[in-house]
């Protein structure tokens, strides 16, 4: 069992990150299924690591600077994968009319002007709030801050995965179709307590704050992919890890004004 968890541990990193894993690992492929649990807990490390530059850099920089850097670990660490899923959705959703026209859309390569201004307000939306919450923490609460937002924004994008069918049923290349089945009880426990972790070390109220504005922006998200597309994609599921991010570090500051 703890054998098994590992290797759906490994995959769901190779899935998100671009942390130097070995891609050629026989067990992964038979454990991506059940890699969904550890979607959060992938967050974890990737907040760990970005949360540590974060210091550092506040140490050395005023808090815009350290921002821009922690921002800039967390584009790299993943490869760009959310916010290429967050442009391609905008382009989608903003320039197509039917599903069919929707889904052309989301695969085409091409950056359009929806996903273009879209790219650039979240990017400086998660810098700001990731500037303000620096000013505002410090030392291991700003850490656990960071870790909670990569943690709980990647627990968003199982609300569309528990509720909508996959929209690209048919197709074979898809990096997501692997690992969106297999949600079992294991998967489902995993995920909780890789979200619920990290907003253990948050003053309760502030925990509850962004775990309710992401959460609300997650289920917006899938309500929008029902009417829409009548499913999800690999490519919503970066768009709603990224407004899961702005919408709690936004819950989590607004929060902090009334303790």
């Amino acid at each position: 069992m703890i054998r098994t968890l590992f290797w759906r541990f490994v995959a769901a990193l190779q899935f998100f990150t671009r942390l130097p894993l070995p891609r050629d690992l026989p067990q992964v492929p038979i454990h991506q299924s059940g890699a969904i649990g550890f979607f959060p807990w992938a967050g974890i490390v990737v907040g760990l690591l970005c949360g540590a530059v974060l210091l550092l850099a506040r140490w050395l920089w005023p808090p815009e600077v350290a921002a821009v850097l922690a921002v800039a670990a967390a584009v790299a660490l993943t490869g760009a994968l959310h916010e290429d899923g967050l442009s391609d959705t905008v382009d989608g959703f903003g320039a197509g009319w039917d599903r069919m026209h929707i889904l052309a859309i989301m695969k085409d390569v091409r950056l359009g002007n929806y996903g273009a201004t879209a790219l650039i307000l979240a990017l400086a939306a998660r810098i700001a709030l990731t500037a303000a919450i620096a000013v505002r923490l410090d030392g291991a609460v700003l850490l656990a801050a960071i870790v909670a937002a990569h943690a709980v924004s990647r627990g968003t994008v199982l609300l569309p995965m528990l509720t909508l069918p996959y929209a690209r049923a048919e197709d074979a290349t898809s990096r997501a179709k692997p690992v969106v089945q297999g949600l079992d009880g294991t998967a489902r426990l995993t995920a909780a307590l890789g979200v619920l972790g990290p907003l253990a070390l948050l003053p309760p109220p502030v925990a509850l704050a962004g775990l309710v504005a992401a959460g609300a922006t997650g289920a917006a998200w899938t309500r929008l992919c029902a009417r829409r597309l009548g499913g999800y994609t690999g490519d919503v599921l970066g768009a709603v890890q990224q407004t899961g991010e702005i919408a709690f570090l936004l819950g989590i500051l607004a929060a902090w004004k009334f303790i």
